[in-house]
């Protein structure tokens, strides 16, 4: 019983011990940024989803709070590109004069979007799901680009057969030749029990429980927008 005691006492300890030794690091504002304010402009979109470029506003919007700036919600920049611009999409962003924005809605930095990507696509064989965006922040004060992202997040599920992998396989090469755009793959799995239909029929269903559930892409647009801030330093805090 003794000697019971003494070793999860000692397993405490080191426990103890080691947890003090690690600093977990918390993230800090960054003083030296001159981007407090951030306005989201309306994305163009290349992509089959019109929900497409709200749902990554929005996540973009959730992040950049989380990174200390104080970004202006997205109803009230749609409110304001409408009412003075009489702007709806942002594919018309590109007809419109940077100072006429500036005049519009007053920030430190705007950032400007174009979804490409946005997709399913169930074969059996190979189910990938895709969500990419081109974004870039603009500085207000000298129309300089402070930060700019084009990464594409890509999900699989195959089948768990030869054609299940050489499809896999040739995906992967063939978005290591896109040199202009950064695939990072999030997840590779076999869908199902293994075999094509029943990975068809894994992925048919997985596509209709995520639409009746409203998460289309979710974890997929998540990631894209994890990783494309990344190289974004954090704001100066409010």
């Amino acid at each position: 019983m003794n000697k019971r005691f003494t070793k999860w006492a000692v397993v405490l300890l080191i426990t103890g011990f080691i947890s003090g030794c690690i600093n977990i690091p918390v993230p800090q504002p960054d003083l030296t940024n001159p981007i407090h304010t951030v306005v989201i402009l309306p994305f163009a979109n290349e992509s089959n989803s019109v929900d497409a470029p709200n749902q990554i506003r929005d996540l973009l919007e959730q992040k950049l709070t989380t990174k200390f700036y104080k970004v202006t919600p997205r109803a009230e920049v749609d409110q304001v590109m409408l009412d003075r611009l009489g702007i709806t999409l942002g594919e018309q962003l590109s007809e419109v004069e940077f100072s006429a924005i500036k005049s519009s809605i007053v920030a430190d930095a705007y950032i400007y979007g174009n979804v490409t990507h946005y997709d399913q696509t169930t074969s059996g064989v190979l189910n990938t799901n895709r969500v990419r965006a081109e974004l870039k922040m603009v500085q207000a004060r000298d129309d300089s680009v402070f930060w700019n992202s084009d990464i594409g997040i890509k999900s699989e599920s195959r089948s768990d057969d030869l054609l299940g992998n050489l499809a896999s396989l040739a995906s992967s090469i063939s978005d290591g030749q896109d040199e202009e755009v950064t695939w990072i793959t999030i997840e590779r799995k076999t869908g199902g029990d293994g075999s094509v239909l029943g990975n068809l029929i894994s992925g048919l269903v997985e596509k209709a429980i995520s639409s009746m559930t409203d998460t289309v892409l979710t974890d997929e647009s998540i990631s894209m927008v994890n990783y494309a801030t990344k190289t974004l330093r954090n704001g100066p805090g409010i």
